[in-house]
């Protein structure tokens, strides 16, 4: 009868530990968004909840660059700084008297051209990820600082109506209820979610990230699958920038730093969607917007930085500590 019980007791807790490490994450995040609201009760009125969704689009965007490094087992560091410079040369080609096609168009020009200076880096010549995308990251610092002599913010809102109209309908007009920057991002999620998660070019992904030299032997273009990934990357956080200061009406050089960290706790919160901690587009979705939502708490609270930054530290262990239990459960 002893026996029996220990046996029960044991296959319970079992049960208990697998669907912890199962629906933790959206079982933490729920409880984490209840204490928010309890402490807060404006947190979760309509005008506050649409006014994250529409400021996270921004980190939804940059967060899916990441994501794609991460899933062949890249990293890529220069992915906020290319943010903030493109923005910073959208609103310096519009002061400059420029179309507003020719900034933004000028913007991911730049972002393409990063993204294809770390694929041949990291890709074709060897440098490690790490190494080549911190490189990138003090160098565009450096050049952006530089030609705005010393971070002098760049200001658009002062400029005549009819240059800048076209500009700021991404990031402050709306279609109907909806704002223009969030049915822009709804595109950019249904694209990447077709190119990670139902293409080739996301199986041969997947294959990477699982096993290089099983993937070689299978006549997979392993160099460039991993450099796609930066150009995507790139290429994407440039667009972010551009979104970013259409919002805003300025570009302020290093104002887009923050987002590399926000980047990270948003993809390790998004692998703990998946059910093998997989790098994927709809859990990344969720994870900037949970991000999106503690910048938010923190600013009705009154919080400063510091606490942003403990909050971030917090869940890129747990998400981590997580991820390890949801591997030893499968295991």
């Amino acid at each position: 009868m002893m026996e029996q019980m220990k046996r029960e007791t044991s296959h319970s807790r079992e049960k208990i530990i697998s669907f912890t490490a199962k629906n933790g994450a959206v079982i933490g995040i729920c409880c984490v968004l209840i204490a928010f609201q309890i402490a807060e009760p404006r947190f979760m009125k309509i005008d506050n909840i649409l006014g994250v969704l529409n400021s996270s689009t921004l980190l939804v965007v940059m967060t899916f660059g990441m994501t794609m490094v991460m899933a062949v087992r890249g990293i890529d560091l220069s992915i906020a700084q290319v943010a903030d410079a493109a923005g910073v040369m959208a609103a310096m080609l519009l002061l400059s008297g420029k179309n507003f096609l020719v900034a933004i168009l000028g913007a991911l020009a730049f972002g393409l051209l990063v993204g294809l200076i770390n694929a041949l880096l990291i890709s074709y010549l060897g440098v490690p990820a790490i190494i080549g995308t911190l490189g990138m990251m003090f160098i565009i610092r450096s050049v952006e600082l530089t030609l705005t002599d010393g971070a002098q913010p760049q200001i658009l809102f002062t400029l005549p109506a009819d240059r800048v109209k076209n500009f700021f309908f991404i990031g402050q007009e709306s279609v109907g209820p909806v704002s223009v920057l969030i049915l822009l991002t709804i595109v950019i999620i249904v694209v990447m979610y077709l190119t990670k998660e139902r293409s080739v070019f996301g199986r041969h992904m997947d294959a990477v990230c699982g096993n290089v030299d099983a993937s070689l032997l299978a006549g997979i273009n392993v160099r460039r699958v991993f450099a796609s990934t930066f150009v995507i990357s790139s290429v994407l956080a440039a667009l972010a920038g551009v979104m970013l200061v259409s919002r805003s009406g300025n570009a302020v050089p290093r104002g887009a730093e923050t987002y590399l960290t926000d980047c990270f706790v948003a993809v390790y919160i998004g692998t703990l969607i998946s059910s093998r901690n997989k790098f994927n587009i709809i859990g990344s979705v969720i994870g900037a917007l949970f991000v999106g939502f503690i910048s938010n708490f923190i600013t009705l609270m009154g919080m400063g930085i510091a606490y942003k930054n403990i909050f971030n530290g917090i869940f890129i262990i747990l998400a981590v500590a997580l991820g390890v239990l949801k591997s030893k459960v499968h295991s």
